[in-house]
């Protein structure tokens, strides 16, 4: 599945890129070089997944602001597009208030948020908490990331916390069927 090749391969190989370049093993432009490689190759992945049909329920989501990575976002995109979602990244150092117009505007079924850094924790999670307050109830928020540490999850609320790619493809799976089921 592209959540396992996601979760296995891509996702352990920029592992290994991150750990040599803390190491000091690889330099800036060689991540960087490799991000922009994968974004391609992902982008070709997304030309694989068959159409969605046209009751497609929506997915959007992004990165929040301070966190320039975006292989993550483009990873759940692809794998909520494979699981029968209309999945949309709205890309990466965003600011929950641009976050908030978009729900506004759009509406959707699913949101997701990826957080692998966050440069203001405290600002982040009173955002985040408003972000839920207004929207929680009516939309699944599913949230993860490396900056979401233990202690960082037990000052938020969502309807799933994914470790893994796997995780968000059961998650979002189980959704839609309810979501089949409710209609």
């Amino acid at each position: 599945s592209l959540s396992a090749l996601c979760d296995r391969v891509l996702a352990r190989a920029f592992e290994i890129v991150g750990e040599r370049w803390e190491c000091g093993l690889t330099e800036v432009y060689q991540e960087r070089r490799a991000c922009e490689i994968m974004l391609r190759v992902l982008h070709e992945l997304r030309l694989m997944v068959p159409p969605l049909p046209a009751d497609a329920p929506l997915a959007l989501g992004g990165v929040v602001e301070g966190d320039p990575y975006h292989l993550a976002t483009t990873m759940v995109e692809l794998v909520l597009r494979d699981a029968r979602w209309n999945a949309v990244s709205l890309g990466n150092d965003l600011p929950l208030e641009s976050l908030t117009a978009a729900l506004k505007t759009h509406r959707p079924r699913l949101f997701w948020l990826s957080c692998s850094r966050l440069a203001d924790e405290e600002g982040f999670l009173h955002g985040y908490r408003a972000l839920y307050d207004e929207f929680g109830m009516d939309i699944a928020f599913v949230v993860g990331g490396r900056a979401l540490t233990e202690v960082v999850r037990r000052e938020m609320r969502y309807a799933a916390y994914c470790d893994n790619l796997q995780h968000l493809e059961s998650f979002a799976q189980a959704l839609r069927g309810s979501l089949r089921g409710a209609g």
